[in-house]
């Protein structure tokens, strides 16, 4: 088969113009996935936990809801009942608590070299801030 130099030269051209379609295709789609997440998040970054519970020990992490309290719970039990935290994080989460006081909102979790939206998201049913 005699391929001559400018069909070469047009199926390079081809070739570069399918790569850069699926390329502006896929940093779409993640900037679509990106807009939708970060507006979703922005409605309920501030605003404290709204779970209310019966329990008066709130260092106690119930095993029905895995409700975690977030001012009051061990690292072990962070770790232990929270998607995403280890040992190191929720060392991290309770070092801070104790240096700056109780966590009022997610932002101020945020805050924590380690925590970050998509484990905040993760977790958002488990959290307390009572």
């Amino acid at each position: 088969m005699n391929v001559t130099v400018n069909q070469r030269i047009l199926l390079i051209v081809i070739f570069a113009m399918v790569f850069v379609l699926a390329l502006v295709k896929g940093v779409m789609q993640s900037a679509e996935v990106d807009e939708l997440t970060s507006t979703k998040l922005q409605l309920s970054d501030n605003q404290p936990a709204s779970v209310v519970s019966d329990s008066k020990d709130h260092s106690m992490v119930s095993a029905s809801n895995q409700l975690v309290f977030i001012n009051s719970a061990s690292a072990e039990e962070l770790a232990e009942n929270l998607e995403g935290i280890g040992n190191a994080i929720a060392e991290r989460i309770v070092t801070r608590r104790q240096q700056q006081g109780p966590y009022q909102n997610y932002e101020q979790l945020k805050s924590v070299s380690g925590v970050g939206m998509a484990k905040i998201e993760a977790n958002r049913g488990k959290i307390s801030f009572e």
